[in-house]
C-alpha cells in the first residue's frame, strides 16, 4: 500500500508541473475517472513530456503517409495543370510579336510505333504553336515507320518528312533533318522521348527576352515504358570546364539555325557522342549559352537505349574522348584526354583532362606558426611527390617562437618569409596579401599548414585549368584524414544562407550527383586552404578582403568577386590532398565576419547550384519546388494561429504577415479559434482577425465531428478568398487539412520542441494520427530551428520539411531604444546604479524553467544577493507560477525586496533596456524570440542550450550555457558574469554581431514570401 501510495505521490507531483496538455485530461477523465486513468495519464505525461525533453521525442507516432521519393514528391508540386497552361497563354500572348518559329529536329530510324507515336503526340499537345517538325527517316527497313510518319504528316501541316535513300547514321540524319527547317532555332527530339507541354512556350519565351542567345538547354529527366518518370538532371548554368567532363547539356538543346549552319551541322564519324562534340564547337562560338531550370524533356529508358544504360552503345566513349580531345586542340590547350578508370569502371562517358608536369612559374605560399608536425608533413609531401616542375615553396611565417620550428626554418629548403600581424592578431588575409606581395611568380598558390599532398600530378592539373582562358582561380578536391570528401567545391546558401563545402563528408569514391563530385567543373568559389590564381589578378583584385575576412568568409569572397568581375573558379577533381581541417587555428569564426559576409552576400545567387536541389546539406538532394516562371502573383493568404496572446509564436506571426503586407502588398486574413490581446494589435493596422468558434472542444465533447470541424474551417477558407494558408504551430495542424480540401496551398509553421505526442495526445489514437498524416499535406513544413527538425524528421514522407530562423522586428528593437535611455529605464524600475539587473521574460511555467533562477538566487552569495535585482516578466496565474510566488514568500525581506514578478505584458521594452545580463531557464525552446531581442538589445545572456538555442547563442562568445535544472551550475555562471565586468562586456558587445550573423527581418520575410508564393503556385 505504501508502495501504491508512493507511486501516486510521485505522479502527482509530476503532472504538477506538465504542460496543461496533461491536465486537460484531468477534465477529460472527470474527477471520479482520473484515479482509474493515472496510470494511463502517467504514461502519458512520460511519453509526451518527459521523455520529449530527455530523448529529443523518440515516442512521436511514425506518420501513416507513404514515404516518397524526392523527385515524386517533386512532381507533386509540379504537375501540369489547366491553371499552368492558361498561366503561360497569357505570358505567350503578351510577347506575341516577338516569339520565333521553332524547328524541331528529329532523325528517326526502326522507331517502334508505340514511341514514335508518343513523341510526335507530345509535340502536337504544346502550348506553345509556332512550331514545325522536321523528321528524317533514315532508311528504315520496318514498314510501320514510313506508314506512321506518313499518317502524321497528313494530320498536321507542320509536320515535315524526308525519307533518306540510305542509312547515314544519327549524324547525317540529324542534318537531313535540319535542311527541311525554316525556323530561326532547332530544337532536338530523339524519336522515342517527349517533351513537356510547356516546353516549346519556355523556349520561345526565353529567347524572346535575349537576342544574344545563341544555345539554351533545360534540365530533363527519365521516363520509363509505364510513363514513371524519375532520375532528373537539375543542371548548372553554363560551365565551360564541366562540359570538357562530360555533355552534361544533354536535353533540351536549342541552337540559332545561323550557328548550326556555320558548325556544318552534326559531324558524322562521332556517333554516340555527336551532341557532345556538336555542344562543344557551338560553345566555342555561341555569342550567349543559357541554361532553363526546368525539366522539359523526357529520356525514353528502354531497353536498348544510353537512357537506360550508355554501356549499350560502348563505342560512344571513345567517341566521346575524341570530341574532348580535338576540342583542346581546337583551342591550343596542351593536354589529352582520357576516361577515368573510375568512369570505365562504372561504365560512364565521363572524362578528364591530363596536362603537362611543365608551365609557368607558380609560388606555394603556406602561412604557419609554430605547429611544426604539419608544416613539416605539408612542406615534404609537396618535395615527394609533385610532379609539376616550376614551382617554389614559400612558408609565410607569422610569428613562431617554438624552438624546433624555428630551427626547421632555418634549414629547410624553401623561402621564408617573416610576416607578423601588425596588431598581434591573426589575419590568413593579411598574412596571404603581404606574401603574394613578395613572390614574382605567374601564379600563387595558396596552401593550408595542416594539408597534405597525396596525388602526384595535383599541380599540373590545377595548373592545366588555371591557365585556361577566363579562369580565375582553381581548387582541389580535399579529403579529411579518413577520407571522406571535405571539399569539393563552395556552394552559396548552405548553412541558414552563408556558403559551404559541396558533398562534405560523402565517401571518397562516392561519384555524388550527376559524378558531380569527382568531375572538374565550375564552382561559386573554391577554399583557400588550396586555391590557384594568377599572381597578377590577384593583386587587381586586392587579394583576400583583410577589412571584413580576416578569417573566414575571405576565400568566398574571393571567389564572388571573381565572377562578379566575370572569371571562373575551377573545381579540379584530379588534384587530390589530405586536409586535417582546422589543426592550425580551430573552426570557430567571428561573427564579425559571418554577419558582414551575410550583409554583403545575402542575395547572391550561385550560378553552378541548380534552385530544385536542397541547401539544408551537402548532398545535392532534390528538394520539391515549384519554381515561379512568371505566373500569377500571390494577393491573399489566411493566417491561422491558435492563440492572439503576447507568446513568442502569435507574435511571429504577427510580424510576417505585417511585414508581408508592406514590403510585398501580400492582403492578410486572419483566423484564431478565440480571441486575445493580439486582436487589438491587427485592428491598429486595419486588420479585422476573423474569430471562430473553439472547434476541438466541440469534438472532445461530442458535439461535432473532426471532418464537419474541417469543412467548417475549409468553408472559412473558401468564404475569405484566400491564395494559401498560413498554419502557425503545431496545435493549428488542422488548417492543413482545411486548407487541402479546399484547395489551397499552405505552409506550416512549428515552433514547438516537444514532439506531437504533447500537443495532439488528449485528442485521441485517430485524431493523433490524422496530426501525424498532416505533415504531408504543407508545401513546406517550417521549423524554426534545424534541432526542431531533427526532432520531427520521422514524419517527413514529403521531403518539404525546412527550417527558418526568425527574427524580431528591428523597428520595434528601435523604438524601445528611442523610447527609454538605460537610465531612464532603470529609474522607472528603481533599480538603482549600482545594482545588476537579471532579467527573464516569457511566460512563467514549466517549460520556461523559470524556478531556476529563482533557486540559483538563493543560493548566491550574500554579497551578490544585495548587488543583484531580479525581473522574471510574463506570469500568468498556474500551478507552477504559485510554486515561483510560494517560494520567494518564504525568502526574507531583503530577498524578496530583489526579486521582482511582473504579469504578462506586451511593453517589455523598458525591462530589455534596464537589464545587465539576460537569463533564459527553459526546458525547451525551438529559437526563442525573448533571447532575440535581448541579443539585438545588446544584452550578455544566461542560457540552457536546449534545442535551437546553440543557433542563437554561441557559447562563451555571447553567452553562457548551463544546464537545464542543474542549479549549481546556473549559479556558477551567474557569479561568473556578474563578477567578471571584461567577460561581461565582452559577451554584451558580441550580442548584436551575433544576432546580425541571422537573418534580419527583411530575409525573413523575403523566405516566406517566396514560399507562400511557391505554394500557390503549386496548386494553381
Amino acid at each position: 500500500m505504501g508502495r501504491l501510495q508512493a507511486g501516486i505521490s510521485a505522479i502527482g507531483r509530476l503532472l504538477r508541473d506538465t504542460p496543461g496538455a496533461v491536465r486537460a485530461r484531468i477534465r477529460i477523465h472527470g474527477v471520479k475517472g482520473t484515479v482509474k486513468a493515472l496510470p494511463e495519464m502517467a504514461r502519458f505525461a512520460m511519453n509526451n513530456y518527459i521523455q520529449p525533453v530527455r530523448a529529443g521525442g523518440a515516442n512521436q507516432p511514425i506518420s501513416t503517409e507513404q514515404a516518397l521519393e524526392p523527385y515524386d514528391a517533386w512532381l507533386l508540386v509540379n504537375q501540369w495543370t489547366p491553371g499552368r497552361a492558361r498561366d503561360l497563354r497569357r505570358r505567350l500572348k503578351r510577347a506575341e510579336g516577338s516569339l520565333p518559329l521553332i524547328s524541331v529536329i528529329m532523325p528517326v530510324y526502326n522507331t517502334p510505333e508505340k514511341w514514335l507515336n508518343r513523341a510526335i503526340e507530345s509535340l502536337r499537345e504544346q502550348v506553345y504553336e509556332k512550331w514545325e517538325l522536321c523528321i528524317a527517316d533514315d532508311c528504315s527497313p520496318s514498314p510501320h515507320v514510313r506508314e506512321v510518319l506518313e499518317r502524321w504528316k497528313e494530320a498536321d501541316s507542320r509536320i515535315k518528312v524526308v525519307y533518306r535513300g540510305e542509312n547515314g547514321h544519327i549524324s547525317r540524319a540529324t542534318n537531313s533533318a535540319a535542311e527541311l527547317a525554316t525556323g530561326r532555332f532547332l530544337a532536338f527530339l530523339d524519336h522515342d522521348d517527349e517533351l513537356s507541354p510547356d516546353a516549346l512556350g519556355e523556349v520561345a519565351l526565353q529567347l524572346a527576352e535575349d537576342e544574344q542567345i545563341d544555345l539554351l538547354y533545360s534540365d530533363d529527366d527519365k521516363i520509363n515504358e509505364n510513363g514513371r518518370r524519375y532520375a532528373p538532371q537539375f543542371k548548372s548554368e553554363y560551365s565551360p570546364e564541366l562540359l570538357l567532363s562530360y555533355m552534361y547539356f544533354c536535353h533540351l538543346l536549342v541552337v540559332r539555325k545561323s550557328l548550326f549552319n556555320q558548325l556544318g551541322g552534326i559531324r558524322p564519324g562521332f556517333e554516340g557522342a555527336q551532341d557532345f562534340d556538336f555542344a562543344l564547337r557551338a560553345v566555342e562560338r555561341a555569342r550567349k549559352v543559357v541554361h532553363l531550370p526546368m525539366v522539359l524533356y523526357h529520356w525514353r529508358a528502354i531497353s536498348g537505349s544510353t537512357a537506360l544504360d550508355a554501356a549499350e552503345k560502348p563505342e560512344s566513349f571513345e567517341a566521346g574522348r575524341r570530341a574532348v580531345e580535338e576540342a583542346l586542340q581546337r583551342r591550343g590547350i596542351p593536354a589529352r584526354a582520357f576516361q577515368p578508370k573510375w568512369a570505365s569502371d562504372a561504365r560512364l562517358g565521363l572524362f578528364d583532362c591530363e596536362f603537362p608536369d611543365d608551365g609557368p612559374s607558380v609560388s606555394i605560399i603556406i602561412p604557419t606558426k609554430n605547429r611544426l608536425d604539419l608544416l613539416r608533413r605539408c612542406v615534404e609531401s609537396i618535395q615527394k611527390i609533385t610532379t609539376y616542375k616550376n614551382y617554389q615553396i614559400v612558408i609565410a611565417d607569422n610569428g613562431s617562437d617554438d624552438p624546433q620550428t624555428l630551427e626547421y626554418l632555418g634549414n629547410v629548403d624553401a623561402r621564408v618569409l617573416q610576416i607578423p600581424s601588425p596588431d598581434g592578431r591573426f589575419s590568413f588575409a593579411y598574412l596571404n596579401n603581404r606574401a603574394v606581395e613578395q613572390c614574382d611568380t605567374e601564379y600563387v598558390l595558396l596552401l593550408n599548414n595542416d594539408t597534405e599532398v597525396i596525388e602526384p600530378k595535383w599541380l599540373s592539373q590545377m595548373m592545366g585549368y588555371a591557365r585556361l582562358d577566363g579562369v580565375g582561380s582553381v581548387g582541389a578536391r580535399l579529403l579529411y584524414p579518413d577520407d571522406r570528401v571535405q571539399h569539393a567545391g563552395i556552394v552559396h546558401g548552405l548553412h541558414g544562407g552563408l556558403a559551404g563545402h559541396a558533398f562534405k563528408l560523402m565517401p571518397r569514391n562516392h561519384p555524388g550527383y550527376l559524378n558531380l563530385s569527382l568531375v572538374t567543373r565550375n564552382v561559386a568559389a573554391v577554399t583557400a586552404a588550396c586555391l590557384l590564381t594568377p599572381r597578377e589578378l590577384y593583386l587587381k583584385m586586392n587579394g583576400l578582403d583583410e577589412q571584413h575576412f580576416n578569417v573566414a568568409y575571405n576565400d568566398v569572397d574571393y571567389g564572388y568577386r571573381l565572377l562578379q568581375a566575370g572569371y571562373r573558379n575551377v573545381y579540379c577533381a584530379s588534384a587530390v590532398l589530405r586536409h586535417h581541417e582546422g589543426a592550425s587555428r580551430g573552426f570557430r569564426d567571428n561573427p564579425r565576419e559571418v554577419a558582414a559576409f551575410r550583409r554583403m552576400y545575402g542575395s547572391f545567387k550561385d550560378p553552378y547550384y541548380n534552385p530544385n536541389l536542397s541547401l539544408r546539406n551537402e548532398r545535392f538532394e532534390v528538394v520539391p519546388r515549384r519554381l515561379p516562371r512568371g505566373e500569377r502573383k500571390l494577393r491573399r493568404v489566411m493566417y491561422v494561429t491558435h492563440a492572439m496572446t503576447h507568446t513568442g509564436a502569435p507574435l511571429i506571426q504577427y510580424e510576417i504577415a505585417l511585414q508581408l503586407r508592406n514590403r510585398y502588398g501580400i492582403e492578410p486574413v486572419v483566423f484564431c479559434p478565440e480571441a486575445g490581446p493580439l486582436v487589438n494589435y491587427y485592428r491598429e493596422h486595419g486588420i479585422e482577425p476573423i474569430i471562430g468558434p473553439l472547434f476541438f472542444q466541440n469534438v472532445h465533447t461530442g458535439r461535432a465531428t473532426y471532418q464537419q470541424m474541417i469543412e467548417q474551417v475549409a468553408q472559412i477558407f473558401r468564404d475569405a478568398e484566400v491564395d494559401a494558408v498560413y498554419a502557425n504551430t503545431m496545435l493549428t495542424f488542422w488548417a492543413n487539412v482545411a486548407a487541402e480540401r479546399a484547395g489551397l496551398a499552405s505552409i506550416w509553421n512549428i515552433h514547438e520542441s516537444e514532439g506531437i505526442n504533447h500537443y495532439v495526445g488528449t485528442m485521441g489514437a485517430a485524431l493523433a494520427r490524422e496530426a501525424a498524416a498532416s505533415f504531408a499535406l504543407p508545401y513546406r513544413v517550417v521549423f524554426g530551428s534545424r534541432a526542431t527538425m531533427r526532432l520531427y524528421e520521422k514524419l517527413e514522407t514529403r521531403h518539404n520539411f525546412t527550417y527558418q530562423h526568425n527574427s524580431v522586428d528591428t523597428q520595434r528593437i528601435a523604438e524601445w531604444q528611442g523610447s527609454w535611455t538605460r537610465e531612464e529605464a532603470r529609474k522607472a524600475l528603481k533599480v538603482a546604479p549600482g545594482e545588476m539587473m537579471l532579467l527573464i521574460v516569457g511566460t512563467v511555467c514549466a517549460r520556461k524553467g523559470q524556478l531556476d533562477l529563482v533557486q540559483a538566487y538563493e543560493r548566491l552569495p550574500y554579497v551578490l544577493q544585495k548587488q543583484v535585482r531580479c525581473f522574471l516578466v510574463g506570469d500568468v496565474p498556474n500551478e507552477y507560477s504559485q510554486r515561483v510566488a510560494d517560494t520567494i514568500a518564504r525568502w526574507p525581506d531583503y530577498m524578496k525586496e530583489r526579486f521582482t514578478v511582473v504579469r504578462e505584458t506586451g511593453q517589455v521594452g523598458r525591462y530589455y533596456r534596464a537589464a545587465d545580463v539576460f537569463v533564459c531557464t527553459s526546458r525547451v525552446e525551438c529559437f526563442p524570440r525573448v533571447n532575440l531581442e535581448a541579443m539585438y538589445m545588446g544584452l550578455p545572456l544566461v542560457t540552457t542550450p536546449v534545442f535551437g538555442v546553440p543557433e542563437q547563442v554561441w557559447e562563451d562568445v555571447n553567452g553562457l550555457y548551463y544546464r537545464p535544472g542543474d542549479i549549481g551550475q546556473l549559479t556558477a555562471q551567474l557569479q561568473r558574469i556578474i563578477t567578471d565586468i571584461p567577460l561581461r562586456m565582452k559577451l554584451a558587445a558580441n550580442s548584436v554581431r551575433v544576432a546580425k550573423v541571422l537573418p534580419a527581418d527583411m530575409e525573413v520575410a523575403e523566405a516566406y514570401a517566396k514560399m507562400l508564393h511557391e505554394a500557390y503556385l503549386s496548386k494553381m
